[in-house]
């Protein structure tokens, strides 16, 4: 579940289509923040169908722990221990939310000290009472019914989690609620106070959960947690990221310019859509960055906030309005950090040393399913991109060609600048671009035997060629043949 502070909050609840997942849940929502004496629950129901469900919860936090605008009506108390008991003294409800409109047990037979005392069957069960607003409120001093009148008593009543509305003006609260079987009516009573609200039937109660009062203290320091928890994991993320995308960029760059020179323009595509994917990760970490500054301003208010005085209303609606910022800047850190573990999926796949060890064992030459004879020689080649380009060490291309199990047959592979042996000391640079479909090679016979050339190779999955000739074939009736093989007696230095 999930809401959000304010005035008004939308409480999103796995619910079941007949509400009875309510009976269950609500009371467990209440007591989120703080423990209830004296107050057990009877709700033998079952989740069945669920399926989400937004309901309105009326907030009003800034009353928490503060006596009642009704203190000076000097009420009774009520409950199982009148004397113990004092409403409209402290106010120990923040919001209230619709639970449930049935025929409730405990409004006839939970009733010890009102008109249905003879009926009272609670006694050896729960030993509780519901509380009757009536029965409390001077007749001179009682308000037309609604909602927000029978929540302003009940939230004031110690140990009561629920409030219920029945015949369009009987106020009652609650520990808990129990529905009986009655017959199909429905709450379709108005409130005698709001005639756009209804307040229960002729034999039906609406019945409403109320919210503890939180710390708000508390609210704000575990926001501030959470909030830099996932914030670590996004500078981590966003870092890493950067550096990903520096490579790219400073790798085919340098590619590019060799190929270009060398006239082959599949290369200097491939280096072109490196340089593409590097913008777009660039972007990403821009807008992480922003999200991160923005939950650092925030974590460093909250920890003032929470250190500071926290009784006046203005303070803690302005607490409750970090609170909800916090909120919202947690969800834009966890979106940020989706969208980046989506784009760098694949590489943080090929990263994996342990896992990538001799993973390009599974890979030959493509040019050893062309022409044999030509299998140790340099080459590059084109195809439909089953991925994103990656940075990667070989093996780790490998991995990550794997790791797209159904798509990936082969890859294009061009090492760091300094060549295999540098990346294995300080960790791949190079550049890897996967292919569904291999369609050109472009092999070169010009390079010397010795240098970092005789590293950048198209490679073709064994699994997946084995026994098998994709050499070009002019009929054009071969599906998982090259459309080119060209050799080129040149290098690309």
């Amino acid at each position: 579940l999930s809401f959000r502070h304010g005035s008004n909050v939308d409480l999103h609840l796995r619910a079941s289509a007949n509400m009875a997942f309510f009976k269950v849940a609500a009371p467990l929502l209440a007591l989120l923040t703080a423990p209830v004496d004296g107050a057990k629950v009877h709700h033998p129901h079952h989740l069945r169908g669920a399926e989400t469900a937004s309901v309105a919860m009326h907030l009003f936090r800034h009353d928490c722990g503060k006596r009642s605008k009704f203190s000076s009506l000097q009420i009774p108390g009520a409950g199982m221990e009148p004397s113990a008991i004092k409403p409209f003294t402290q106010v120990l409800k923040d919001g209230f939310y619709q639970v449930d409109c049935v025929k409730d047990y405990l409004f006839e037979h939970g009733d010890k000290f009102g008109d249905h005392f003879a009926s009272y069957k609670l006694q050896e069960v729960t030993n509780v009472s519901i509380v009757h607003y009536a029965a409390h409120v001077p007749k001179e001093d009682r308000e037309q019914m609604t909602h927000e009148v029978c929540f302003e008593f009940c939230r004031t009543v110690p140990d009561m989690l629920f409030f219920g509305l029945t015949n369009g003006r009987a106020c009652y609260c609650a520990p808990y609620y129990e529905a009986e079987a009655s017959d199909s009516s429905e709450c379709d009573e108005v409130c005698d106070g709001d005639k756009g609200l209804i307040c229960g039937g002729k034999t039906k109660s609406s019945l409403f959960s109320m919210h503890m009062c939180s710390n708000t203290a508390e609210m704000l320091t575990n926001g501030a947690t959470s909030m830099t928890e996932v914030g670590s994991e996004l500078f981590a993320l966003s870092e890493a990221t950067r550096q990903a995308s520096t490579a790219l960029q400073s790798g085919a760059s340098t590619y590019q310019d060799k190929f270009g020179q060398a006239g082959d323009p599949g290369a200097s595509d491939l280096m072109q859509s490196a340089k593409a994917f590097a913008g777009v990760l660039d972007k990403a970490v821009g807008i992480a960055g922003e999200v991160s500054n923005s939950a650092a301003v925030l974590d460093g208010k909250a920890k003032a906030a929470a250190g500071g005085e926290l009784s006046s209303s203005k303070t803690v609606g302005e607490a409750e309005d970090l609170i909800k910022a916090m909120e919202e800047t947690t969800t834009k850190v966890e979106a940020s950090i989706e969208e980046l573990e989506g784009l760098t999926s694949a590489m943080a796949g090929a990263a994996d040393e342990e896992a990538s060890k001799d993973a390009v064992k599974q890979y030959y030459p493509a040019m050893y399913f062309v022409n044999k004879t030509f299998d140790k020689m340099p080459s590059t080649c084109t195809g439909e991109a089953s991925e994103k380009p990656i940075v990667a060490s070989l093996d780790g291309c490998a991995r990550a060609c794997d790791n797209d199990l159904h798509e990936c047959v082969g890859f294009s592979y061009f090492p760091g600048a300094e060549g295999q042996q540098q990346q294995q000391q300080e960790g791949p640079s190079g550049l890897c671009f996967l292919f569904s479909k291999l369609k050109t090679i472009r092999y070169y016979t010009g390079c010397s035997e010795q240098g970092s050339h005789n590293d950048v190779m198209c490679y073709g999955k064994l699994s997946k060629f084995e026994s098998t000739d994709i050499a070009p074939n002019p009929s054009g009736k071969c599906e998982g043949c090259l459309k080119e093989a060209k050799q080129a007696d040149r290098c690309f230095e």
